[in-house]
This record gives C-alpha cells, sequence and structure tokens, in this order.
C-alpha cells in the first residue's frame, strides 16, 4: 500500500483546506447542474488497478464533481452541460461492471435523457485484463463550432485503449487542447515519474500549453482555465466521487488518495501553476509501496 508522509507545513496546508470545505458544505447550498465547460483526462492502470481523473475549466469552482473512480473497474469524467444525475448514473453503470462503450450506451439513452445535445462523457474500465474506452460529445458541438462572440472552438473525444486513457474537452481554443493530452499521457518519462498521478498531470499541463478553455483566453490574458483538479484512487480503495457540485473533498477524510482542487477567477494565474507546486510537493512525500 502506498502510504503518503506529510510535511508540517502541507499537515497545515490540509487543515486550512479541510476547515474550508467543512464551513462550506454546512452552509452553502450547490447546484444540481451547471455548465461545466470543460477539458479533462480519465486514466487507469490495469496493473495496480489505480484510477485518475484530471480536469480544467474556465468556470471558476472546483470542478472535482466532474469525476467518478471506481478503483480496479474504472473511472469516468461527466462534463459539458453537468448533471449530478447524470454524473451518479455513470458512476454506478462502472460500479455495476459495465464496459466503457456500454455505460456510453447507458446515459446516452435518449429515453432516460433528453438533453444529450448538452453531454459530453469519457469512460476507460477495465475487464478481465481488457481495457474499453468509451466517449460522447454532442453532435451539436462536435469538432469545430463558433461561439455566440463569433469565436471558433473545438469539441470531441479522443482515446487510446492500449494506454487506458480518454482525453475530453469542449469550448477550447482547438482540437489541440484535446489531443496534446493524450500524447503527454502516453509519454514515459525517461527520469521514471510514470506513476497514473503523474501522467495525469503531464496531461493536464499539455492541456493548457495547447490553449485551454477559449473562454479564459482574450487579446492581454492568456490564462487558459480558471480552475484544476487531479483526483487518483488506488487499486484498493473505495469508490469515489463528490457529493455536490462546486465542492471539493481535497484536506478532508473523505478525499481519495490523491486529491487536490484549485480555483480562482477568471483572468487570474493560471490555477495549474498552483496545482503542480501542490502535486510537487505532494509527489516529494508520497511512496509507490502496496
Amino acid at each position: 500500500m502506498r502510504t503518503t508522509g506529510l510535511t508540517t507545513t502541507r499537515a497545515l496546508l490540509l487543515a486550512a483546506v479541510a476547515l474550508s470545505a467543512a464551513a462550506c458544505t454546512s452552509g452553502e447550498a450547490y447546484p444540481r447542474e451547471l455548465e461545466m465547460t470543460t477539458w479533462s483526462v480519465v486514466g487507469i492502470d490495469p496493473e495496480t488497478g489505480d484510477v485518475g481523473v484530471a480536469v480544467a475549466s474556465c468556470v471558476p469552482t472546483n470542478g472535482d464533481a466532474v469525476a467518478a473512480l471506481v478503483p480496479g473497474m474504472g473511472a469516468a469524467a461527466t462534463q459539458a452541460g453537468f448533471d449530478v444525475d447524470n454524473r451518479n448514473r455513470v458512476f454506478e453503470a462502472i460500479k455495476d461492471g459495465l464496459t466503457a462503450e456500454e455505460v456510453i450506451l447507458h446515459v446516452t439513452d435518449p429515453g432516460w435523457d433528453d438533453q444529450l445535445e448538452r453531454r459530453q462523457y469519457g469512460v476507460v474500465t477495465m475487464h478481465d485484463g481488457l481495457v474499453h474506452v468509451g466517449g460522447f460529445t454532442t453532435p451539436l458541438r462536435q469538432g469545430i463550432s463558433t461561439g455566440e462572440d463569433g469565436s471558433p472552438r473545438y469539441a470531441g473525444v479522443m482515446a487510446d485503449a492500449s494506454h487506458g486513457v480518454s482525453s475530453q474537452g469542449n469550448t477550447l481554443e482547438s482540437a489541440e487542447v484535446v489531443g496534446a493530452p493524450l500524447d503527454a499521457f502516453r509519454w514515459d518519462d525517461p527520469a521514471g515519474f510514470n506513476w497514473l498521478s503523474d501522467r495525469l498531470m503531464r496531461a493536464l499541463e499539455a492541456g493548457a500549453v495547447a490553449g485551454g478553455d477559449v473562454r479564459c483566453n482574450n487579446e492581454r490574458v492568456r490564462q487558459t482555465a480558471a480552475m484544476a483538479v487531479i483526483l487518483v484512487a488506488r487499486g484498493g480503495d473505495l469508490p469515489y466521487a463528490t457529493e455536490s457540485i462546486g465542492m471539493t473533498d481535497a484536506g478532508t477524510a473523505n478525499a481519495p488518495w490523491l486529491a487536490l482542487s484549485v480555483a480562482t477567477e477568471r483572468f487570474a494565474e493560471n490555477p495549474l501553476i498552483e496545482l503542480r507546486r501542490q502535486y510537487d510537493q505532494w509527489r516529494r512525500s508520497a511512496t509507490d509501496e502496496r
């Protein structure tokens, strides 16, 4: 089992986050729906059963709820016109043992969901040594479209079952914001930083380098995102998904093995810079023991 030894500074940081999360949970009513237009990367490690999701968006709120993690079975991202019921339907389908392709068929049944024109999904599952990938982007937004301001934006899903990864996004600068994370995830770092969490972190950063979310960029600022999240659960851990949109369990007892979540305002600092700082601090004290 992996163990994590926290420095005093890190422990204090987590305590502060925990208090903040508790305050929000007790005093804030979270929405059931949100236009969580975003890009994300879903990854699994068939050898260890580890699963994870990394997310970034120009929506300035914690995006943890996009992810559904079922260690040893699979993971998924539910985004675009985000609805907790849709995310939970994906979550339960993975826990029930459906393949990624079956999960997509399940949640895109028009008899159950009459708002498919708002949805996007990316799913990766593992069954008897085989990895399955499945994705869905509403045909109304697939490929290049024109936003209300007249600017082009891209939406789509790209996946590679041989590497256990799916990259997806919408309202993006270009197709490269989906393609570059796929390449970054598949790349083997010769220095040995190739845990699932390492691959997800560099994949998310690759999407930002490619331009990220079109709404966070203008003629003066190239922010690429206003929130960034990375979540990883180990193969022997319990299934995980946040209870509500806009909340984070980072720093609490409810969090999975790795849970880092950063939210800023639009056109402020890029949250991936802070996410990378926190990730590097976490990585220095984490071990791969099982």
